[in-house]
């Protein structure tokens, strides 16, 4: 299956009040014969654009529940990245609680000027037993049509609990499965998380700080991968030598 023909043609959607005819096929090939604009090569004398926004859920947000409050651990994703990758410039905008669905309402419209787009939410419609397809093709065109790198996510995974029935971990296999081969077919680069083991859970569903570094690791080689100019890692320590002691 050809998963990059469910995605509404890029120049449509840039558009807040196009009106595509799925049923149309000229206005189908004409519209997907529109190319979008190439993200502006680095000139050897320029600094690189290591720009990016992070959208997600509470996972990517690195956050758990402790007596029914969300927390957040010290070394979320936003903030391991920066301290792995200082040249990144990161724009946070991830969500507990915010599926794929409700990021769609407004992502068109929302403002970013990252060179990377991250998008990471979607396996609250797995759990829920939906698709992930119906948004998030035309969310990468979107991306791509702005002249920006999407990367997709995989997603995390839980053990079995009261909340995680088998139908729950049945779902999330689904999108994910999904977000793996929607990747392959568009050409996006996709950061395997869910195969960052062994799972560890804080709660019911969110990662232990220890499982979240895991994921985070995929996360930063996906990046590595699209930008490799922005991956310097920080400057090691110099260690002064011993002082001798007056004779």
């Amino acid at each position: 299956m050809n998963l990059a023909s469910l995605a509404l043609p890029a120049l449509c959607l840039a558009l807040a009040g196009c009106d595509l005819h799925l049923d149309d096929p000229q206005e189908l090939a004409t519209l997907a014969g529109v190319a979008p604009p190439a993200f502006t090569p680095l000139l050897s004398t320029q600094a690189p654009d290591c720009s990016v926004v992070l959208y997600g859920d509470s996972i990517l947000n690195g956050a758990y529940v402790d007596h029914e409050r969300f927390m957040r651990h010290p070394r979320n994703p936003a903030a391991e990245l920066k301290a792995r990758r200082p040249a990144w410039r990161i724009d946070d905008r991830t969500q507990p609680g915010q599926s794929l669905a409700k990021l769609a309402k407004g992502f068109r419209t929302d403002p970013r000027a990252a060179r990377v787009v991250v998008i990471g939410s979607g396996i609250a419609e797995g759990w829920a037993g939906e698709t992930v397809l119906h948004n998030l093709p035309w969310m990468v065109h979107t991306v791509r049509y702005e002249g920006r790198i999407p990367v997709l996510t995989g997603y995390a995974r839980q053990l079995p609990n009261a909340f995680m029935t088998p139908d729950k971990m049945a779902g999330r296999d689904l999108v994910d499965d999904e977000v793996d081969e929607l990747a392959e077919d568009m050409k996006v680069e996709f950061a395997d998380i869910g195969e960052a083991g062994p799972v560890a859970l804080a709660d019911d569903v969110h990662p232990t700080s220890e499982y979240s570094l895991r994921l985070t690791d995929r996360l930063v080689a996906a990046l590595d991968r699209v930008a490799p100019e922005c991956s310097q890692r920080p400057a090691a320590r110099s260690t002064p030598p011993p002082t001798r002691a007056p004779a």
